[in-house]
């Protein structure tokens, strides 16, 4: 079981989690690419992720691997097919042999985000709003 970590008045609680939902981290967000991240904070574009978000945060990552495949076309990167062939090329070489991975935030609008797993936390890297890894 995992150990949580909770702030509860003002303190840390230390508990053990049964079944550790996914976690969403944007420690490696980059949103220097200015074509596969435009501007995100318009067209109700950042209601739509942070509800995405919120909802997907109920899963596991069992969950969000074999459900979320016709839920919300979540899948593994092919870099070969994308327009980014190599991958997560800025990321600190340790974490450039992680799997990438997408989700949709709606269907058919809002595009895509892209990231990877360690453990159950899904790093974020690229907010694809216009899907233009795969274009």
């Amino acid at each position: 079981m995992k150990k949580s970590h909770i702030e509860i008045n003002g303190s840390i609680h230390k508990g053990k989690t049964p079944n550790p939902e996914l976690c969403f981290s944007f420690k490696y967000f980059d949103a220097s690419d200015s074509e596969l991240c435009p501007s995100y904070f318009s067209e109700n574009y950042t209601q739509t992720l942070m509800e995405r978000l919120k909802a997907l945060s109920a899963w596991t990552v069992s969950d969000f691997v074999n459900l979320g495949r016709n839920s919300f076309r979540a899948h593994t990167h092919d870099w070969e097919q994308t327009s980014r062939p190599q991958g997560f090329k800025h990321l600190p070489e340790h974490l450039r042999s992680c799997p990438g991975w997408q989700f949709q935030l709606s269907s058919n609008e809002h595009g895509r985000v892209h990231g990877f797993f360690i453990a159950e936390t899904f790093y974020v890297v690229w907010l694809d709003r216009n899907h233009k890894l795969y274009s």
